[in-house]
């Protein structure tokens, strides 16, 4: 195991040193705030509890003074896909959160890079596997945002999707068709995420979505997953890249998604940075 991965990790670092294109996308229309993120940081890790305890909101996580005052509307469970996700509303937001990868090592050592083409514009490539995982719970997703919606009532202004790992690849699948089922704003933060989709995708995207931070901390391995260099996978604008543990020490990079001078910088290697954002140890409490 230890040595597949090691092999995995090399691969990876040697095909992100390449093909760094830049494209002419659109910054997010509101200035990044860290009080935020890291609130939406809990919501994402409260995703890693048991559905039982999201349901009735009781896990130390979903207690944390941040988020202990949500509305859970619905603890949502693809069996087929091993997909989790939650829906609810806090104040005058609606909030969706997905649950990440339960293991990681395991998860980037047998990682497959397969992609298909992305429904809503067939042009583009996403991988296959976050696709179908977000296309298992999507009906169950929208069905309580509306209901969030309809209890949140009219001062309700914003739709939130959030996500860490895997869940902030699901994010970015789900809130790509959010904006255009709704017509409040919808925004994104995310963190640690692997490449969604192909080059195409992330223009798409930047396009329907560009209210979007992907927050990077360190040397996450996670964010070079999958590579850069191989099928054109390009992560999504806009990346906010934490090169230390100092939580107001970050940088609100291009809009290419793929800045050289941000985490595509480093040797991205490190399990427990991608653990460990806000020097916030993921995930259930």
């Amino acid at each position: 195991m230890i040595k597949r991965l090691f092999f995995s990790l090399c691969i990876i670092f040697l095909l992100n040193n390449n093909n760094r294109g830049v494209n002419a996308n659109s910054y997010p229309d509101f200035k990044y705030d860290q009080n935020e993120a890291l609130q939406y940081l809990i919501f994402s890790y409260a995703a890693y509890c048991s559905g039982n305890d999201i349901q009735t909101w009781n896990c130390t996580t979903c207690q944390n003074p941040q988020i202990k005052d949500f509305n859970i509307v619905s603890s949502i469970f693809n069996i087929t896909t091993n997909t989790q996700a939650y829906v609810g509303y806090l104040s005058d937001q609606v909030v969706v959160s997905f649950r990440g990868s339960m293991d990681v090592q395991s998860w980037i050592t047998n990682f497959q890079f397969l992609q298909t083409p992305y429904e809503p514009y067939p042009s583009a490539k996403v991988h296959q596997g976050f696709y179908n995982a977000w296309l298992s719970v999507r009906e169950e997703v929208k069905s309580a945002i509306d209901i969030s919606l309809s209890r949140c009532g009219s001062g309700c202004g914003k739709i939130m999707v959030v996500g860490h790992s895997l869940g902030g690849a699901l994010a970015t699948l789900c809130i790509s068709e959010v904006q255009g089922w709704y017509t409040i704003p919808a925004y994104i933060y995310n963190y640690g995420s692997p490449r969604v989709g192909d080059v195409t995708f992330a223009s798409y995207f930047n396009k329907v979505q560009p209210n979007t931070y992907r927050v990077v901390n360190q040397k996450d391995i996670v964010p070079h997953v999958a590579p850069q260099g191989l099928l054109n996978y390009h992560h999504v604008p806009t990346e906010v890249y934490f090169p230390t543990n100092d939580t107001q020490d970050y940088r609100v990079c291009n809009d290419s998604g793929e800045d050289p001078t941000c985490s595509d910088s480093v040797i991205g290697l490190s399990i427990y940075d991608h653990l460990h954002y806000f020097n916030q140890h993921c995930c259930c409490r």
